[in-house]
């Protein structure tokens, strides 16, 4: 049976709790001390309501979890991250945190902050945190608390040469281990939005990046895969979701997304145009053409071809299981004018993927919106 991550429910809280005060007397403390804290430290419904907690789970029994709080415009708190003594050593304590960085910056957040005590810093240490202070603990012979913070930020790098292969004789283990739960999942998503296609498309299973020059192997899999794998909070961490992107910038300077239409699997969601590579993108050599990927998804889109505006910088951002390839357009168009095109564009089609263009001045112009990280990052990198 399959194991994900979710955002917790709020019947859930006494396992949860129950998990971290197992997780917390692993560690071999006072027992009075721990009696204290067994007292003071609970998970309650209403914490669940509040803020969100991820949960592992395998056949419905909560392996471990992670409560993430935020506690400035800027800055997420992972408040807890617990997993049962018997499950570890299996990366859940790992899953959990990538999942509690990828809420962080679902938030907007740059910066996550953590209090770890001394047995635990080192599994932070290794995923990037640093030491910014520590403090006594209150239990009885144990080390200090450590104050630790990580940058979120996706990192971004200027590429000059890009090689993708298809690798025809590899499969995907996550899908091979989990073929009928993914069948049940779905099931279950084209009952709530039919318009959803169950084609081939293609996963980055390894990657360099260096001196700009990008290139990686990647692998066919079915669409229903990768939603599982999505939906599922990114359970096989070695896979990355790799996929181009154009970014359009008006004669103004201003960039202009799109707001992902209903019938899509991004629905509501706000970010260049772009998707998951597919068969399409695969020349005769075996070589993946992102660049072709890029202009066929711009033109489905939005109407626009690359050739109407000035090709610029490409760039890879590195978002946890997102690796995006952005190509720069600038059309000698002014924002509205844009804006314009595309909706006269999306009244012509039977089911256009974008429910409307959004022009971004500013990394303010997107607050109110769901954003993926690579795309808040592409806009503070290009507009500041």
């Amino acid at each position: 049976m399959h194991c994900q991550m979710r955002l917790a429910a709020k019947s859930q809280a006494i396992a949860l709790t129950d998990i971290m005060h197992a997780a917390k007397g692993h560690w071999g403390y006072d027992p009075q001390d721990m009696q204290q804290f067994c007292e003071h430290w609970k998970i309650t419904p209403e914490m669940i309501e509040a803020d969100p907690i991820l949960v592992i789970t395998e056949k419905e029994k909560p392996l471990g979890f992670a409560r993430i709080t935020k506690e400035s415009t800027e800055t997420a708190v992972l408040d807890c991250l617990f997993v049962l003594p018997e499950a570890h050593g299996k990366g859940y304590g790992a899953w959990l945190l990538e999942g509690a960085e990828e809420a962080a910056k679902r938030m907007q957040c740059t910066t996550m902050r953590l209090e770890s005590d001394a047995n635990a810093a080192p599994f932070y240490q290794r995923h990037g945190y640093h030491s910014t202070s520590n403090r006594p603990s209150a239990f009885k012979d144990a080390g200090p608390i450590e104050h630790m913070q990580k940058d979120l930020t996706p990192q971004i790098h200027e590429i000059a040469d890009i090689n993708l292969n298809l690798s025809a004789s590899d499969t995907w283990d996550f899908a091979t281990n989990n073929h009928e739960a993914i069948k049940e999942n779905w099931q279950t998503l084209i009952s709530d939005n039919p318009d959803l296609w169950d084609g081939k498309v293609l996963s980055l299973y390894q990657y360099s990046l260096s001196q700009k020059q990008f290139s990686g192997d990647l692998v066919e899999i079915n669409y229903s895969e990768f939603l599982a794998w999505r939906d599922w909070g990114f359970p096989d961490r070695g896979a990355k979701n790799l996929f181009g992107c154009a970014v359009l910038r008006s004669s103004q300077g201003h960039l202009v997304f799109g707001k992902m239409a209903g019938n899509t699997a991004t629905a509501g969601q706000v970010y260049p145009p772009g998707g998951n590579l597919d068969l399409n993108d695969i020349t005769p050599t075996g070589e993946v053409d992102i660049f072709g990927s890029i202009a066929r998804e711009l033109e489905e889109e939005t109407g626009f071809t690359l050739d109407q505006g000035e090709l610029g910088d490409v760039f890879a951002v590195e978002d946890g299981p997102r690796l995006a390839i952005a190509r720069i357009l600038t059309l000698q168009l002014t924002s509205d004018e844009i804006l314009s095109k595309i909706a006269h564009f999306n009244a012509n089609q039977e089911k256009p993927e974008l429910e409307e263009a959004v022009i971004v001045k500013s990394l303010a112009d997107l607050k109110e919106y769901s954003v993926p990280p690579y795309a808040l990052a592409l806009t503070a990198h290009l507009l500041n």
